[in-house]
């Protein structure tokens, strides 16, 4: 190893100071004497949802990843830490994904004040949630729901609940559970019922094209079959056109050297859907998620995205 210090960006959220730990912690797992340091950006999404700017308006532009992967480029941070899932399907240039930890749980789950599952909730219930692909698939299983969007961080999303603003939340599990919510869980959503976001409970670490020294010490540390999984999702997203706002969901799996993926795109009101699903060797990560996505495609994807951004 040609390194001795790391300088890691990251936005300064609780959750992303949790990811950028883990990741330190992982690489001085790894790497021996390794130093990291934990340099803090502030993004456009903080600013936004400080300003109670709805996400879906910021679709497909990184807005919780641009600044903090502005870092490298500015040389001012050797990686930089990401929930995967906000990361824009095409990187910027002369940016590449260097490594990912072990994917998390990938589910949503609900919080409900009454401490209750979806189907307990009462008629025409109020869900906290800004994304388009939870609220279609939701209203697949209670049409009668309603939505509002709820920003700020899990503490302020639960006092909204506990002030009645909403009935429940739907939040991503992973998230819930590093930061020690998992209590909180009424019901976790299987993924048959309730499609995860692609990449969802995942941990991507970027680093410079040019820079072969961090390129290294990301490959030493990285979670392969996690790492392969992020690519085909990724692959498909990027097919799509589908920024990370879209009603799009997709989760892949791997097992004795083979990747499957399935993946799900809706119409806003969850009453049609283009579903999908593919495997193949655990190399062909991106193939496979290109083959899903063309055959979405072919079952009338094109026309639900193109619903969704009207």
């Amino acid at each position: 190893m040609n390194k001795d210090v790391c300088i890691i960006a990251t936005r300064g959220s609780a959750l992303a100071l949790w990811q950028a730990r883990a990741v330190g912690q992982r690489l001085a797992a790894v790497h021996r004497g390794l130093r990291v340091i934990v340099r803090e950006v502030r993004t456009e999404g903080d600013r936004s949802q400080a300003g109670g700017t709805p996400l879906a308006m910021h679709e497909g532009r990184g807005v919780f990843t641009r600044e903090v992967d502005n870092e490298l480029l500015t040389q001012q941070a050797d990686i930089a830490v990401h929930s995967l899932k906000d990361q824009t399907t095409t990187l910027p240039a002369g940016i590449r994904l260097g490594m990912t930890l072990e994917r998390g749980v990938a589910e949503d789950a609900l919080i409900a004040r009454a401490d209750i599952a979806l189907l307990d909730l009462p008629k025409d219930a109020v869900l906290g949630t800004g994304s388009p692909r939870r609220r279609a698939q939701l209203l697949r299983i209670r049409p009668d729901l309603r939505f509002t969007e709820v920003r700020g961080n899990i503490d302020t999303r639960l006092r909204k609940l506990e002030e009645g603003q909403v009935d429940a939340l739907v939040l991503a599990r992973a998230g819930l559970e590093r930061l020690g919510y998992a209590n909180r869980i009424t019901q976790t959503f299987a993924a048959e019922a309730v499609m995860p976001a692609p990449c969802q409970g995942i941990v991507g670490v970027t680093c410079r094209e040019a820079d072969e020294d961090t390129q290294a010490l990301l490959l030493a540390a990285d979670h392969p079959s996690t790492h392969a999984q992020a690519l085909a999702e990724r692959s498909l997203l990027r097919r799509l056109g589908g920024g990370c706002h879209a009603p799009i969901g997709a989760l892949a799996r791997t097992h004795k050297g083979v990747l499957y993926l399935r993946a799900v795109v809706l119409s806003p009101d969850g009453r049609k859907a283009a579903e999908a699903m593919g495997k193949g060797p655990i190399p062909e990560a991106e193939d496979i998620g290109v083959r899903v996505a063309q055959d979405l495609e072919a079952r009338g994807a094109v026309a639900l995205l193109r619903e969704s951004s009207v």
